[in-house]
């Protein structure tokens, strides 16, 4: 029993062993919730952009804070089928003292494995006020959580930003460089290098990371949230979705093309959805009742993932995939396929609510034309109070840039408060 704990917890014999100096973003964010309040920390997001990393960083944090190292107890359920309620009376006994005594920490890595994970915290958190628990899981987005309402704190962990994948490359000199064509030339590496292997280590070949990490959700995780699942459908969908970024998918016409149920169709785009694969983004409508029956469109969850079925993917889907990984904008509008505007984001936190207008031209030359969608009277209607739009480096822009403001791509990243 014990070789299975100390296995996973070298800090019980050396003090100072996670070397992971590199950290995210948000490591001050969730260093702060770890010491002071008491709610679960929730770690999600997609697989490989480094939660359990974020875990170890964080048992440092205690171990330089002088957190006596067997009061920290990490556990990953990815390899090992333990119920979590057996493993606190384990540790209890490896800690020799009782869990009601001091202050304890548990990083509980991979939980999703296990069957009830939330009833078996809701337990622990609320008999055993001295424990602090972070959980961590690719796929706690399928899982419910609502009987931890009130008792969790939920951090959604993305893939790198571009100042990050700058950080972890060891090229963050190119922060104080000239917008060049050598800046552009390292953010294209950027879109395909967006998680933190990738980006610390150059020589890793991206289609073949990216293919492991798919053939995990697609031929393990699908098992335990997709009864009788179809792994070679549920694959094809996926592809689809990947080769063909923001594609309108009509549910019906794709269940016909498959040779299944409409239902499938919308549960197995569901499943990718939420674990974090792709994104799915809806056709703005004045009417709240309309927006959910109208057709979807649906994107990569971040550029990386286009690798896994092209080594050269459509440039300008490429970017207009970046948009909706940058700014997570909520809607698109289309009209039956008569006027477009790529990207719709509401943001009603804002008053009076904002509605900006983003389109995506990746062309060496734009002219008005190329624009008029923002005339439309349908995009009248809806009331844009800003328009953007998206184009390539050193684009000749022929129309009026006061009306609608151009952003070259590869700065989106620098200018995401245009669109908050």
């Amino acid at each position: 029993m014990a070789n299975i704990y100390e296995l996973q917890n070298l800090h019980w014999q050396n003090q100072s062993v996670y070397n992971y100096p590199i950290k995210r973003e948000i490591f001050e964010t969730l260093k702060d919730n770890l010491v002071k309040n008491k709610l679960m920390l929730s770690l999600e997001g997609p697989r490989r952009v480094g939660k359990s990393t974020l875990m170890k960083q964080l048992i440092n944090y205690l171990l330089e804070q002088d957190v006596n190292a067997k009061d920290i107890l990490y556990f990953s359920f990815d390899k090992y089928d333990k119920n979590v309620l057996d493993m606190l009376g384990d540790y209890e006994k490896l800690r020799e003292k009782s869990l009601l005594k001091g202050k304890v920490y548990f990083f509980l890595d991979e939980i999703q494995k296990i069957n009830d994970w939330q009833s078996e915290l809701k337990i622990i958190y609320d008999n055993y006020p001295n424990i602090k628990i972070v959980v961590s899981g690719s796929t706690l987005r399928v899982s419910k959580k609502e009987s931890l309402a009130g008792r969790i704190f939920e951090f959604f962990i993305q893939p790198l930003s571009f100042t990050e994948y700058l950080k972890f490359s060891g090229n963050e000199s190119f922060l104080n460089v000239a917008m060049n064509d050598l800046f552009v030339k390292e953010y294209n590496i950027y879109l395909f290098r967006q998680y933190p292997d990738l980006a610390i280590d150059s020589t890793l070949n991206v289609k073949s990371y990216v293919a492991t990490m798919i053939q995990k959700i697609i031929y393990e995780d699908s098992e335990k949230y997709i009864p009788d699942v179809d792994k070679d459908t549920l694959h094809k969908i996926l592809n689809i979705i990947l080769g063909d970024a923001g594609e309108i998918i009509d549910y019906n016409r794709l269940a016909s093309d498959l040779g299944v149920s409409r239902k499938i169709v919308s549960e197995y785009l569901d499943f990718l959805v939420r674990s974090n694969v792709v994104r799915k983004i809806y056709n703005y409508s004045n009417n709240a009742r309309k927006i959910e029956i109208k057709s979807k469109k649906f994107y990569p969850f971040c550029t990386t993932l286009m690798k896994y079925v092209s080594d050269n993917p459509d440039m300008s889907k490429v970017v207009e995939t970046d948009v909706a990984f940058q700014l997570e904008p909520n809607y698109f509008l289309n009209n039956q396929g008569k006027e477009e505007i790529d990207f719709v984001k509401y943001n009603d936190i804002k008053k009076p609510i904002e509605k900006i207008g983003i389109e995506v031209k990746y062309k060496n030359y734009v002219a008005d034309k190329d624009v008029r969608h923002f005339y439309s009277a349908i995009v009248e209607k809806i009331k844009l109070t800003k328009r953007y739009l998206i184009v390539k480096e050193n684009s000749k822009l022929d129309f009026d840039t006061k009306q609608i403001v151009p952003v070259e791509y590869y700065l989106l990243w620098k200018n995401k408060k245009l669109f908050l």
